[in-house]
């Protein structure tokens, strides 16, 4: 069974996810120093506070009206997993692609791993084929099998 102390810790994980996912990428960058930790790797990858803070930074710069929507959201443990769909229209380079002005719809899924509070792990997949589609860099023949 579990205990109301696992039930308050999963709930404040979702809120810290909640206010990352919906703050955080739409620019309060200041909050990544109190949900993520200074050995926080990215799949695999150090990359600390700067990496999420970079990650969105990039992506504001490449659609700087981007909104997200998380779809789901669970706890087990120390780990969160959430997907979500972020929108915005690509005004500004993003990935090594130039502004189109086109609009993109992209799904992405994060597995975050918690230690003392903070998260220390990232494991992160997102539909770059989608973005790379969307915003006509890959022609319309090409598609996923």
């Amino acid at each position: 069974m579990t205990s109301q102390a696992e039930l308050e810790t999963s709930e404040r994980y979702m809120q810290v996810a909640r206010q990352w996912f919906t703050e955080g990428w739409a620019g309060n960058l200041a909050m990544a120093d109190g949900i993520f930790s200074e050995e926080l790797r990215t799949n695999g990858v150090h990359a600390g506070v700067a990496g999420p803070v970079g990650r969105i930074r990039d992506r504001l710069t490449g659609f700087p009206d981007v909104s997200t929507s998380i779809q789901d959201m669970f706890v087990s443990g120390d780990k969160l997993a959430v997907t979500l769909i972020w929108r915005g229209t690509h005004t500004g380079p993003y990935g090594g692609v130039a502004a189109t002005g086109k609009p993109v719809e992209v799904r992405d899924t994060a597995i975050w791993h918690f230690l003392d509070g903070k998260v220390t792990e990232i494991l992160t997949l997102q539909d770059q084929f989608a973005i790379l589609k969307q915003t006509g860099y890959l022609p319309e023949s090409i598609y996923a099998a």
